[in-house]
Formats: C-alpha cells, sequence, structure tokens
C-alpha cells in the first residue's frame, strides 16, 4: 500500500469532515491548510472574497506545514469549491510543493457543481499523476454516511491500483 498523505482545507468544515473520515478510516496522516490571515468566516465578506480570490488565482501566504508532502507516494488533496474553482489555500499548497512524480487525487465539496475546479487542479500540479477525483455536494447538509462511504471506497480503489 502506497504511504499516502491527506492535505485539506476547509471553511465551512464540509471537507474537514471528509478528510478526517478518509485519514481515519484508512489510518493515513493528514494535514490542513492554514492561511496566516485567516479568510473572513461570516457575512457578506466571506463569499465576495473568497470568489474574488479564487477566481484571480491568488495564492496567499500558509502557516507552517505539519507534513512535507515530498515523503508520500500519494496525496489526497481535498478543498471546497469557490466560484468554480479551489480555495487560495489549496492553491498556495499545490503551486509551492514539488509534487513531481508524486500521484495525486483530488476531493471537493461544492454547493453547484465541481466541473471547472478539477480542470484547474489538475493545471496545478504539472509533473505529478492525477490518478483520480470525487466530489461531494454539500455533505454535511445531504448524506453525511453514504458521502464518507463514497470516498473511503474510492480512495481504497486507489491506494490498491
Amino acid at each position: 500500500m502506497p504511504n499516502a498523505l491527506v492535505v485539506f482545507y476547509s471553511l465551512d468544515g464540509d471537507v474537514r469532515f471528509l478528510a478526517r473520515t478518509l485519514a481515519k478510516e484508512l489510518v493515513l496522516d493528514s494535514m490542513e491548510l492554514e492561511l496566516v490571515k485567516p479568510h473572513p468566516t461570516h457575512g457578506f465578506m466571506k463569499y465576495f472574497k473568497g470568489g474574488l480570490l479564487a477566481a484571480t488565482g491568488a495564492t496567499p501566504p500558509l502557516r507552517p506545514l505539519a507534513h512535507d508532502a515530498a515523503h508520500y507516494d500519494l496525496l489526497f488533496v481535498g478543498t471546497p469549491v469557490w466560484n468554480s474553482r479551489p480555495t487560495p489555500a489549496v492553491r498556495t499548497f499545490l503551486k509551492s510543493a514539488d509534487l513531481k512524480g508524486k500521484r495525486v487525487a483530488f476531493f471537493t465539496s461544492y454547493g453547484d457543481n465541481d466541473v471547472k475546479t478539477y480542470r484547474v487542479l489538475t493545471s496545478l500540479v504539472p509533473g505529478a499523476k492525477v490518478v483520480g477525483h470525487i466530489g461531494f455536494k454539500l455533505p454535511l447538509k445531504m448524506d453525511k454516511e453514504q458521502c464518507s462511504a463514497d470516498l473511503v471506497r474510492w480512495a481504497k480503489d486507489l491506494l490498491n491500483s
């Protein structure tokens, strides 16, 4: 079984729930990305700033990382979808990590859809092999047990391939 890391950013908790479930069920290391200057969590600015930063491709600085991606063969990267794009924190991580030769799989949480998000995520990991992606519509509001089961089954397939 490959040495794998779960890397994620979560503002409202959906991706955090998915990532922690994945790490716990498959006994994987995990790392939550944290911005040096936290993103607004309430009100108009939460959506306006988030959407604007995602659309412009912003890469705000992250707090020091708990794990070095270079030590892993496979990375599961989780992000909410903001304005049809990955979050700025995930963009920063992907642009700064050397993932050449690594296997990368993406999981998302979205309110509308995540079709464009995968194209953007894939473009951020040149030299890596994107081995899969899966998305969940509002897992904490919909069926979190089913989302968890689908995520773990998907990840197990990737780990065993």
